[in-house]
């Protein structure tokens, strides 16, 4: 898999840290020129951006408020200015809060709603402008949430939950909306991935929810993100790829 993505370019929200991080340097380390998408943390982001760059490839980082569809529309000028066509765009930006419904304000509804599924609609739809213009075909994958492609109760995450759901029901739409122009559009729920904010407690009992028994890392969802933006899954559309360890199933 180290050249299967020769030649392909990328973008991938949220690319500075995290599951985002590691799709990125996956993704170059396949073949792929990749442009990252970040808010904070420059140094993360410049660090990311070297590392690609130390493979050989073409990277960029643009600063883009992607809740916004200003900020989206900066991100797109900048990317357009480095870069002639797009193939795959991940959408993996998006905050998180634990919350029970009945607590959560209407600023943190609107930013659940903007910063994981409204913030993912505007991507898209500049994206697949590029793709279409091109007319290579290209590839989108979302990065949703455990869980997301089932509807059913949240209490503590609702608003997340709710924007995620909402992120699955987008991408199947657009798989059967966008099948015709040669652009596939899948979905990623990660499961416990392993990540900074994971305190102690967390980590003592996660393991025990997992039927594999161990948290995940943002390689495991790396790792499928490459295989689902690959021509390996050139058959593969309107898929949602549970990578959680067995998660309750």
């Amino acid at each position: 898999m180290e050249h299967e993505l020769n030649g392909k370019v990328a973008l991938v929200t949220g690319g500075g840290r995290g599951i985002g991080r590691a799709i990125a340097l996956k993704l170059a380390q396949s073949g792929a020129d990749v442009a990252i998408n970040f808010l904070e943390r420059e140094d993360s982001a410049q660090e990311v951006v070297s590392w690609i760059k130390g493979l050989g490839r073409r990277a960029i980082a643009v600063r883009a408020d992607v809740s916004t569809e200003a900020g989206v529309e900066k991100l797109f000028q900048e990317f357009s200015s480095e870069f002639p066509r797009l193939d795959i765009v991940v959408n993996n930006a998006g905050p998180f809060i634990v919350r029970p419904v009945l607590e959560t304000t209407s600023e943190e509804w609107d930013l659940m709603l903007r910063g994981n599924l409204l913030s993912a609609a505007w991507v898209t739809q500049k994206a697949t402008e590029l793709m279409i213009r091109s007319e290579n075909g290209g590839t989108i994958l979302f990065i949703g949430a455990p869980n997301a492609e089932r509807v059913g109760s949240q209490h503590v995450a609702c608003a997340y939950s709710i924007a995620k759901t909402g992120v699955v029901i987008l991408a199947q739409t657009l798989a059967r909306e966008l099948g015709s122009q040669h652009i596939r559009v899948n979905v990623i729920n990660p499961g416990f991935i392993e990540n900074d904010s994971m305190t102690p407690r967390m980590r003592q009992w996660m393991p025990s929810e997992v039927p594999l028994g161990e948290i995940g890392t943002p390689a495991d969802i790396a790792n499928a993100a490459v295989y689902l933006c690959s021509d390996t899954a050139s058959y593969v559309t309107g898929a949602v790829l549970n990578v959680h360890g067995g998660l309750w199933i």
